[in-house]
């Protein structure tokens, strides 16, 4: 019976398209999933490891406050899971990584009405890797993945790298990533904060980082298209990288 209910919520999350935006493309503050609903209220759900987070804003793109659970499936398992607020975000700590499969239901009361919105992660793809892609994980294991998470799908303190933000031909090209590597980043983009020198690098290790950065957007759906480039917007002096202030690299 656990198993058919199961399904049954795989199918009501999976089945259901998402609206879509009132006014074009929407964007994301903290690296997460966003969608708006009938009502104008723009609904931003991310997975971290050992849990979720959401954030609900007006059509003016202004935090508004909200309450309500979260239902997941997470390899097969379905959690029910309290959303509490923390400031402009909600939060709950459950079993879930950011390499899992997740399919998720936010059931949410705004100003008293309840709201309802689905979203999808798949599972991380981990493909045979280079030998300087290999290097470039330890490295990044080591020195990145505090911040980008080990998954590369980003944290409370940075931005996911597995994002179309990101991927070759998107304005983030292997020069501004590099850069950012090298030297850090201002932030343009996320309310990360800016993202410091990262601190630990030898000379040329900067490299290794982007050959698997680039392996793991490739086998996860974000291999781009360098041949049209899709420039983003930038700050006057900022390179097109974005990180957290808090927290060092």
């Amino acid at each position: 019976m656990k198993t058919l209910a199961a399904i049954a919520v795989a199918a009501a999350i999976l089945g259901t398209s998402l609206p879509a935006a009132a006014d074009g493309v929407l964007t994301a503050n903290y690296g997460g999933q966003i969608t708006e609903t009938a009502d104008g209220w723009r609904i931003e759900f991310a997975v971290r490891d050992g849990g979720i987070r959401a954030w609900v804003r007006d059509h003016g793109d202004k935090p508004v406050a909200a309450s309500g659970k979260a239902t997941l499936l997470v390899g097969g398992k379905k959690l029910d899971v309290p959303l509490k607020a923390d400031g402009e975000t909600l939060t709950a700590d459950t079993a879930v990584t950011t390499a899992d499969k997740v399919a998720a239901i936010l059931s949410l009361s705004v100003n008293g009405k309840p709201v309802s919105a689905r979203f999808g992660q798949d599972a991380l793809v981990v493909p045979p890797l280079s030998a300087q892609a290999v290097a470039g994980k330890a490295v990044f294991d080591q020195v990145c993945a505090t911040c980008h998470g080990t998954a590369l799908r980003g944290s409370d303190t940075a931005p996911p790298l597995l994002h179309k933000f990101y991927e070759p031909g998107s304005g983030h090209g292997d020069d501004v990533i590099l850069a950012a590597a090298t030297n850090g980043a201002k932030s343009h983009m996320w309310k990360f904060g800016d993202m410091p020198k990262p601190e630990g690098l030898k000379p040329g290790q900067e490299k290794d980082i982007l050959a698997y950065i680039r392996a793991m957007q490739a086998a996860n759906g974000f291999a781009g298209n360098a041949a049209m480039p899709m420039p983003m917007p930038m700050d006057h002096g900022s390179m097109p990288m974005d990180h957290s202030g808090h927290m060092k690299h």
